[in-house]
């Protein structure tokens, strides 16, 4: 089975940003790195700091796999599931900011 160079493309560029996406959230989650979280600002933030730390490390490393699978599940699935996909992220940062304000 030969790839077509878009294909190809899209596999090198998904996967890039899906391991940058890896490596950001274990910056987070094991190494305290809270300035790589857009937003963040130490003085106002209240809630218990290793918790932000450990779910939003694993919200981004959840995101840096979905982004890695994605050219494979549009090549042999179809383009829908790209709407699979787009749901799985929203209800999963939907989820992520309860897990994270409550």
């Amino acid at each position: 089975m030969s790839l077509n160079t878009d294909f190809s493309t899209a596999i090198v560029i998904c996967i890039i940003t899906g391991l940058l996406f890896i490596l950001v959230g274990w910056l987070i989650w094991k190494k305290k790195k809270f300035k790589l979280i857009a937003g963040y600002d130490e003085k106002q933030y209240k809630g218990d700091k290793n918790k932000l730390a450990r779910v939003m490390g694993i919200y981004s490393i959840t995101l840096g796999i979905i982004i890695i699978i994605f050219p494979f599940l549009m090549e042999y699935l179809g383009d829908w599931s790209s709407w699979i996909l787009i749901g799985i992220i929203v209800l999963l940062t939907f989820f992520t900011l309860i897990r994270v304000y409550f």
